[in-house]
């Protein structure tokens, strides 16, 4: 019986929808990766070193919420942001910022935007891999930003479940992926910073932010650790 182009049309089409469906439900996340330690308690006020200062400095915004539901301008379900001093008297700055879900709409911010969006200008930026004291080197970027009143040396890293995206479209491939594998994935900003003078004290600010962030991460707790760092392949 030969079919009338309407209605092969239809056939298709209707393979075609279930098809979709079929797929849409095979890879629908069906697992969250969040993890319920609180940042706030397990992240040492003093370390290697290092001190809290009662006051911080005044930093790029992070927040929550006041309600608890998340939205594209405050995507984040935990916030710690905290100076620390050292017995030379440098002086470090460290944001943290987490979310229990990473979703293609509601994804962490990346920080050299959110600077820019105050009128920073961006330059020097740079891939690296930070050190740890046990452990992989963590992929992060660094770069420098200056306003009229102020210059700050960055060094940042996102993590998305198991992954280190550097770049925004790569943060939409993770969290993909991760979704294709039936996981919705966590996620966190680290941010650390430093106030300088110019450009040219942004290397020695550089190597300071590594050894604090490799110190950081070997004084926390585990459970809390593996909020900043991906569990070891």
């Amino acid at each position: 019986m030969k079919l009338s182009k309407p209605l092969a049309l239809s056939i298709v089409i209707s393979v075609l929808m279930a098809g979709s469906s079929v797929v849409a439900w095979a890879v629908k996340p069906r697992h969250t990766m969040e993890q319920t330690t609180p940042l706030e308690a397990n992240v040492p006020l003093e370390f290697g070193g290092w001190k809290a200062l009662p006051t911080g400095y005044q930093q790029m915004a992070l927040s929550v919420a006041p309600d608890g539901q998340r939205t594209e301008e405050q995507p984040y379900d935990q916030v710690v942001m905290r100076t620390y001093r050292n017995a030379e008297g440098a002086i470090v700055m460290l944001a943290l910022a987490y979310a229990k879900q990473q979703q293609q709409e509601l994804k962490i911010h990346r920080p050299e935007i959110c600077y820019q969006a105050q009128g920073y200008h961006a330059s020097s930026k740079v891939d690296l891999d930070i050190p740890q004291v046990s452990g992989p080197a963590i992929p992060a970027q660094r770069f420098f930003m200056s306003s009229s009143n102020r210059r700050e040396a960055v060094s940042y890293w996102i993590r998305i479940g198991d992954d280190y995206p550097r770049s925004g479209t790569g943060a939409r491939l993770s969290i993909l992926e991760h979704g294709l594998h039936g996981k919705v994935p966590d996620a966190i900003l680290v941010r650390v910073s430093t106030i300088v003078p110019g450009a040219e004290e942004a290397p020695a600010a550089y190597a300071l932010q590594e050894r604090f962030i490799a110190d950081l991460v070997h004084a926390m707790p585990a459970s809390a650790a593996r909020l900043l760092v991906a569990a070891a392949p």
